[in-house]
């Protein structure tokens, strides 16, 4: 990560995340804990919170290009599945923090309001074990002066994805990301998509206007699949398909709507991609479904590294952490992604002392294991610092 750097941000960067990997918190003290430093430990977490702020940008510019890199020879290039998502930071009892926004609290069973801030996500998913790895991630203020629109972030999110895998991907929203903006850019550019439908939505179905979620109680599912979720329960659901036309746009799209997983409602799904047979069908519901993989990453980044707990005031500042700690849990997915091939994997997992022999996402695992295994590195930092040793030449001296 820290090729390009100089010695300086190259040591900063190690020492988060080597912190980051050993505490397993977003706490700047913590972090500083964590390198078992032979000063004082207010001057660490001082050092720490300068290098945070007065990152250059060209500097984190290639920090992020260097992860990238990372990235891009982890991933099916030709085949590359993004997901999207937006998360938020609950800041109920804080005051100070700049920007403070009013978010809705996801993690609440009431939804209720706090003060925090929004997270817009995308992450794609690895060669083998499928595990998402974060290509864009930003944490950002409606109250900001530099905001301009949540949409805006979104597209964003999508250049990112661009800017890594070109234009030949499969883009995968929740139904929050039903919106005509989102449509016509993904159908411009030519990106296959797999978009979750609101119950409002209204399409042309043989000329005339109606709503989907009309739709969805006039049909009966008659394709039969098996959904299989993480706590290794089975769930059988009934799947239906039909043409559907935007009628903004009058372009034609493929609506596939699943029934079983909800007593209440079923579930609708807008697509560009081609639909030939049952086959077609069941997979493109598996690359929805394929979305809880995002929400496992927001699940561990805030349970595993404490991430809603992060006390710098800045959002420049917050975003830096966040850019280290997405470079650390990426690495994890790398490392998930050799689950079948790899001894060091299987020791971490072992070492994790997990209740669950097999999960979809490996990154609460893997995280625990590593945080475990570097318990034992008692000399803190030092055992992993190239440190160059001046040898100070004596006196030449001339006998007289």
């Amino acid at each position: 990560m820290s090729n390009g750097l100089n010695k300086s941000t190259s040591k900063f960067v190690l020492d988060m995340e080597y912190g980051l990997a050993k505490c397993g918190s977003c706490l700047i003290s913590e972090i500083a804990r964590a390198l078992g430093e032979d000063i004082k430990l207010g001057y660490t977490i001082e050092r720490l919170c300068d290098n945070l702020v007065n990152l250059y940008p060209e500097e984190k510019e290639q920090i992020w290009k260097n992860y990238l890199n990372e990235v891009k020879r982890n991933i099916d290039m030709e085949n590359a599945i993004v997901l999207f998502d937006d998360s938020d930071i609950n800041k109920e009892y804080s005051k100070k923090l700049e920007d403070l926004d009013r978010v809705i609290d996801g993690s609440s069973p009431d939804k209720k309001i706090v003060n925090g801030y929004h997270v817009c996500e995308a992450t794609v998913l690895t060669k083998n074990e499928k595990q998402p790895m974060s290509i864009y991630s930003k944490i950002y203020s409606c109250k900001s002066d530099n905001f301009i629109s949540k949409n805006n972030y979104t597209l964003e999110s999508i250049t990112a994805a661009e800017e890594i895998v070109g234009e030949d991907f499969i883009g995968v929203f929740d139904r929050g990301y039903d919106d005509q903006k989102i449509f016509d850019y993904m159908s411009k550019k030519n990106h296959k998509f797999v978009i979750r439908l609101e119950d409002g939505r209204n399409l042309l179905f043989k000329g005339k206007k109606r709503s989907v979620g009309e739709v969805s109680k006039t049909r009966k599912g008659k394709i039969a699949m098996k959904l299989l979720f993480d706590n290794n329960e089975e769930v059988e659901v009934m799947l239906s398909n039909t043409k559907a036309v935007l009628p903004y746009n009058k372009k034609e799209y493929n609506l596939v709507i699943v029934y079983g997983l909800s007593e209440e409602k079923p579930m609708k799904i807008l697509t560009n991609i081609e639909i030939k047979g049952k086959e077609d069908v069941i997979k493109i519901v598996r690359l929805y479904m394929s979305r809880w993989k995002i929400e496992e990453h927001f699940r561990g980044k805030k349970q595993e590294y404490d991430f809603e707990n992060m006390r710098v005031r800045t959002l420049e500042s917050m975003n830096n952490l966040n850019m280290l700690l997405t470079i650390h849990l990426g690495h994890i997915a790398i490392i998930a992604d050799k689950i079948n091939k790899n001894l060091l994997t299987i020791k971490i997992i072992y070492a994790s002392k997990s209740l669950k022999d097999k999960t979809v996402v490996w990154l609460s695992q893997i995280a625990r294991g590593i945080k475990n295994m570097l318990a034992y590195a008692h000399e803190g930092i030092k055992e992993w610092e190239d440190i160059t040793v001046k040898v100070h030449e004596k006196q030449l001296q001339l006998q007289l």
